[in-house]
């Protein structure tokens, strides 16, 4: 005879429910309570004085000065009402779940179980992180196969899902473009030792901070149709540098094969542009070649790496329609793609750096995507390329770079790929306008180092 398992059958009973909801939610109590012993205590009228003094007082505060309010008072108060009067609150919470099949049943009660929400940030009026408590047998793929169904269900333009605590998810709820102006180009570091070669500003990203990447560490890879902005990326991370490059610590390496892209920035290139096949392909073997000298010299002091210096510069080679100079143009294609792929196997440790912008990032256009870890990808004509650039499952975690609006009002929006989370970010580059570029050039030009240092 089989012993019994010391589990009931039964449920909790629906007031001990009721009191545990009270305990994990005490403003629902502390609130009505604090102004009902208002009332009692006070009177209806000094009660009611100071509620329509707090209201007209909050109601200043939001005309009489946005910056502070819409930072601090306005992301709380969104978040308030979309926790407990919006999609996030009780019976709309549990029919959201219901419909997109993340409830379950548990095996001996049959009681229905729901993911639970924990906390509602509303960091913008169009974005919310939500926090959910997953029930026992969830994990984070139960939520990234429904996606496109919890979005549709919520009427959002976009969900993305990543990994929280230990049996939590993060809802990421984009209820419109976060992005409805241009971003104009940040304003040029005046001195060196102001720049952070492995955080440079090139924008915005959808929570309302700066879209910050590296520069050195890495290899970078951005894709992006016709239009989508590529040239906003790269020209935000040249003003970014704009210092180093007029002291002769970074060193950009330019194949332009549009012939107009970066024609501007000739002036200040000291020789390193080209584009033609015949001349990228040149080119970029003397960037190896140089490559090639730094690591012996690095090998003759007995050093894994250096610190950046004027003695030991960044040289970043910049590859525009790199699909052109490596599939569509078979005379050059295989000395080019084999250069690239020495320089992105090993470049880092002597601070060589290989930045590469292509619009179709299929392995037949771009053999060496493998060897490039740091992407972005902008808007594209795909729905494969996300997670050809973002890798596997990108675009089921949210991002959506195919959908994005092929118009000029969304140029350098996109997607990256947070670090820590691996949870696709929007993000949009700052626009730089060819008076920016002038300006960039000049400020170049006009440094006392500028000239002074030929190429090792």
């Amino acid at each position: 005879m089989a012993e019994p398992s010391g589990r009931s059958r039964r449920s909790v009973g629906w007031e001990f429910r009721t009191l545990r909801w009270l305990v994990r939610h005490p403003g629902a109590v502390v609130g009505p309570g604090g102004l009902g012993a208002s009332v009692v205590e006070f009177g209806p009228w000094v009660a009611g004085g100071v509620v329509g003094g707090l209201a007209t007082g909050t109601a200043a505060w939001y005309r009489a000065h946005p910056d502070t309010f819409d930072v601090w008072a306005a992301p709380v108060l969104r978040a308030w009402r979309r926790r407990w009067v919006g999609a996030f609150g009780g019976r709309r919470w549990v029919n959201l779940m219901g419909a997109c099949g993340l409830t379950s049943v548990h095996h001996r009660t049959g009681e229905v179980l729901v993911p639970r929400v924990l906390r509602v940030r509303s960091w913008s009026p169009s974005l919310d992180v939500v926090r959910v408590r997953l029930v026992p047998g969830q994990a984070l793929r139960a939520f990234s196969k429904v996606v496109p169904e919890l979005a549709s269900t919520l009427k959002a333009e976009r969900v993305a899902v990543e990994q929280g605590r230990p049996g939590e998810v993060a809802l990421i709820v984009q209820w419109r473009e976060p992005f409805t102006s241009v971003i104009p180009a940040p304003a040029m570091p005046e001195r060196s030792d102001a720049v952070d070669l492995r955080s440079l500003c090139l924008g915005e990203d959808e929570l309302g901070g700066e879209w910050r990447e590296p520069l050195i560490g890495t290899h970078h890879l951005t894709a992006g149709a016709t239009g989508a902005g590529k040239n906003s990326v790269v020209m935000a991370k040249l003003r970014a540098v704009a210092p180093l490059i007029r002291d002769g610590v970074v060193r950009p390496w330019v194949c332009d094969p549009k012939r107009f892209e970066f024609v501007a920035l000739r002036p200040i290139l000291d020789g390193r542009y080209a584009d033609t096949p015949e001349d990228c392909a040149e080119l970029i073997g003397r960037f190896v070649d140089n490559m090639e000298r730094k690591q012996k010299r690095l090998q003759r002091k007995g050093k894994r790496s250096v610190p950046v210096s004027v003695d030991h510069p960044v040289d970043w080679l910049i590859l525009d329609e790199v699909g052109f100079l490596m599939a569509y143009n078979s005379e050059y294609a295989s000395e080019i793609t084999n250069a690239c792929a020495v320089v992105s196997s090993m470049g880092r440790a002597t601070n060589d750096v290989l930045d590469v912008y292509v619009q179709e990032p299929s392995k037949d256009v771009l053999p060496i995507r493998d060897l490039i870890p740091h992407r972005v990808c902008l808007r594209v004509t795909s729905e494969r390329h996300p997670d050809m650039v973002l890798g596997d499952g990108a675009r089921e975690r949210g991002a959506i770079a195919d959908e994005i609006g092929a118009d000029q009002s969304t140029a350098g929006i996109g997607f990256r790929v947070d670090p820590r989370s691996r949870t696709p970010r929007r993000v949009r580059a700052a626009y730089t306008t060819d008076r920016d570029i002038a300006e960039l050039v000049e400020f170049i030009k006009d440094g006392p180092a500028y000239g002074l240092r030929a190429v090792a």
